[in-house]
C-alpha cells in the first residue's frame, strides 16, 4: 500500500524547477483540518482554503470554519472573504486563489489547499469560468421571473435561444438554469454555444504540478463523524448564528445546515417544541449531509485526478501522516 514505487512516475529534475501545489481534499467531516495543520507544518506550507461556505464573513459554525487560536500559526488564506448578504462565485474565487498562490510561492513557501467544494477545486484542473459578466439587474430580472413562474418559466426560457444538452438534474435545477440565462441575455446565445464557447477557456493554473491526496473513510465510520459533527454545531449555537447573518445570499442559504435552520427560522417546520427543535433539525442536516457525501464521493472518483487516496480508518493516525510527508517529499517537496 505505502511502496515508494508510486514516485517513480515523477521526474524529479522537473519538478524541482516547476512550481507546485498541494491538495488535500475529502468529503465533509472525514478530518481534513486536523491533518492539514500537521502537513502544512512540515512542508513549510500555508493554506488556502477550498471551501464555498467558509468565505462568507459570520458563517462559522455551520461551515465548520476553523477558528484562529486553532491555527497553530499557519497562515489560512480563502476563509471570510465575503459579507453573507453578498453572493461570492467561483470567477472570484479563482482570481483571488491565483493571487494567493502567487504570494506564498514569492515566500519561498509551499501551498496546500484543503477542502471538499467539487466547483472550487475543479477550478484548480480545468477552466470553470469564462468572460460573461452578469450584471445586477439581469440577475434581478432573473431571480423575478423564477418567483412569478417557477421553474417551468425558467425552463422556457432558457429553451427559448436554442437547443440545450443540459441532463436532467441540471434541467431541473433553478440555480443552474438561471445561470444559464443570465448568460444568456447578455450573449443571445444557445445553452449549447455557451458551452462550446466555455470549453474554449483555459485553466489559470496550467503551469503548475498538482498533486492531490483524497482523505476517505468508510461508511460507517464517516456517519458517526457527521452525527457528532452536527450534533456539536447545534450545541455550539448554529440557530442563534443563522439568526444573526440575517439576509443570505443563495449560495450560503442552500448551504446544509444554514437552509434547514432557515426554514425552521421562517415557520416551514411547523412549530415544534423548544425540545423537539433540536432534534428535527440535527435529522434533517445529517440526511441532507449523508446525500452531499454520497456526490461528493462520485465526483472525486470522476472529476479530477487524484495522485493518492488514504483510508484515515484503515491505518493510524500517525502511519497515515508520515506517507504523506513522505509522499510530498518524494514528488518534489524539499524542507
Amino acid at each position: 500500500m505505502f511502496s515508494t514505487g508510486i514516485f517513480d512516475q515523477f521526474d524529479a529534475l522537473v519538478m524541482e524547477f516547476t512550481p507546485q501545489i498541494w491538495f488535500l481534499a475529502g468529503c465533509t467531516a472525514v478530518g481534513k483540518t486536523e491533518l492539514s495543520l500537521a502537513l502544512a507544518h512540515q512542508i513549510n506550507g500555508e493554506i488556502l482554503s477550498c471551501d464555498s461556505l467558509q468565505v462568507y464573513r459570520g458563517a462559522d459554525i455551520g461551515s465548520a470554519k476553523i477558528k484562529p487560536e486553532q491555527m497553530q500559526g499557519i497562515p489560512h488564506h480563502g476563509i471570510d472573504l465575503s459579507p453573507p448578504d453578498e453572493k461570492f462565485d467561483v470567477g472570484q474565487y479563482v482570481r483571488y486563489a491565483r493571487s494567493v498562490v502567487d504570494r506564498i510561492q514569492k515566500k519561498g513557501k509551499n501551498v496546500l489547499v484543503v477542502g471538499g467544494t467539487g466547483f472550487y477545486l475543479k477550478s484548480f484542473f480545468t477552466g470553470v469560468t469564462d468572460s460573461i459578466v452578469v450584471p445586477e439587474a439581469i440577475r434581478r430580472e432573473v431571480r423575478s421571473l423564477y418567483a412569478e413562474e417557477g421553474l417551468l418559466g425558467l425552463q422556457r426560457a432558457v429553451g427559448s435561444y436554442g437547443p440545450h444538452h443540459l441532463n436532467d438534474s441540471d434541467w431541473h435545477n433553478p440555480r443552474r438554469l438561471s445561470s444559464i440565462l443570465g448568460k444568456q441575455k447578455i450573449t443571445g446565445l444557445s445553452q449549447v454555444e455557451l458551452r462550446q464557447n466555455f470549453e474554449q477557456t483555459t485553466c489559470p493554473f496550467l503551469g503548475f504540478t498538482r498533486r492531490v491526496i483524497l482523505l476517505e473513510r468508510d461508511s460507517d465510520s464517516l456517519r458517526r463523524r457527521i452525527e457528532q459533527r452536527v450534533e456539536k454545531m447545534l450545541l455550539e449555537g448554529l440557530i442563534e448564528e443563522v439568526r444573526n447573518l440575517g439576509k443570505m445570499c443563495l449560495p450560503l442559504s442552500n448551504g446544509i445546515g444554514y437552509r434547514e435552520v432557515q426554514m425552521y427560522l421562517d415557520g416551514k417546520m411547523g412549530n415544534p417544541s423548544e425540545e423537539r427543535v433540536r432534534e428535527i433539525l440535527k435529522e434533517s442536516i445529517i440526511s441532507a449531509t449523508h446525500r452531499l457525501v454520497k456526490k461528493q464521493r462520485t465526483w472525486f472518483r470522476r472529476q479530477i485526478p487524484v495522485d493518492f487516496r488514504i483510508n484515515l480508518d484503515e491505518y493510524s493516525s500517525n502511519k497515515n501522516f508520515d506517507f504523506m510527508v513522505s509522499f510530498c517529499r518524494n514528488g518534489g517537496i524539499w524542507v
